[in-house]
């Protein structure tokens, strides 16, 4: 993995591709990259700068925006709650597209191993602050609210409960918890792929927003595509870029709301 670049080094570059761009395809994560993170990430929230700019951008002519995240799609839709979105939970096993359509992306024959979910409950349960949630065939185990000098013990321990397991689970460390699901279903990349499918072209600028371990394989598939990947507060990283914090994402898209229409604007003026 090279070097990150600053994003904001590079905007000269990256406002030539917007003006050569035909379409911009706005990828976003959700924990720590639109929202703060929190040591309880039942208390995360988008703030209301962040969906302004949002609704602002999907207002311009051939913008799109997808958001995909490791929560439930319930629980995204809730915190969002944008129209004219394409939303992706469970790290893609669940989606939902911009006209409000659900699909379920799990096989119904891959489930998570049950004597592996009761081990798993059984050891948050002993560590004060760990919380485990199930979700559509997977489940995360949340230790942000777990005291720092447990944590390495806390994950230790997941990782001895999964390791019999593999490789018919994957397990995923997060900046806030481990993800396991059953090895080989949908990820956030086949998600996006899935979005960009119907209404992507080769004009089109691919730009994607993510902070997590998750966001690796989305990062690689932007990069593929020639997009623009952006790692959020991660020193290593497939992403090509960096911003720092969730507040530089904001600043960053109210930087796109700008630059979108002006350069717009300015083809129309030349042809």
């Amino acid at each position: 993995m090279a070097s990150l670049k600053p994003l904001w080094l590079s905007v000269a570059s990256i406002s030539e591709r917007l003006r050569r761009a035909g379409s911009l395809h706005l990828g976003l994560d959700f924990d720590g990259t639109l929202a703060p993170l929190d040591l309880d990430p039942r208390r995360a929230a988008l703030p209301q700068r962040t969906r302004q700019t949002i609704e602002r951008l999907l207002r311009h002519p051939d913008v799109h925006v997808a958001i995909l995240s490791g929560r439930s799609l319930d629980d995204l839709w809730q915190r969002t709650g944008i129209g004219g979105v394409f939303y992706a939970g469970c790290s893609g096993l669940e989606t939902r597209d911009e006209q409000g359509r659900v699909e379920n992306h799990a096989s119904t024959a891959v489930t998570m191993p049950a004597p592996l979910l009761r081990e798993l409950q059984g050891w948050c349960d002993r560590f004060p602050g760990a919380r485990l949630e199930q979700q559509v065939n997977s489940c995360t185990l949340f230790f942000s609210g777990v005291a720092p000098s447990l944590q390495p013990a806390f994950g230790a321990g997941v990782r001895r409960r999964v390791n019999p397991h593999l490789p018919n689970v994957c397990l995923v460390h997060g900046r806030t918890g481990f993800e396991v699901r059953p090895a080989g279903g949908w990820d956030k990349a086949m998600a996006l792929e899935r979005w960009l499918e119907p209404q992507a072209t080769p004009a089109s600028l691919v730009v994607f927003f993510g902070d997590d371990t998750r966001d690796e394989p989305v990062h690689e598939a932007v990069r593929k595509r020639g997009g623009v990947a952006v790692a959020v507060g991660r020193l290593v990283s497939r992403a090509e870029f960096v911003l720092p914090s969730p507040d530089e994402v904001t600043w960053f898209l109210e930087w796109l709301d700008r630059e979108w229409p002006a350069h717009r604007e300015a083809t129309a003026v030349r042809g």
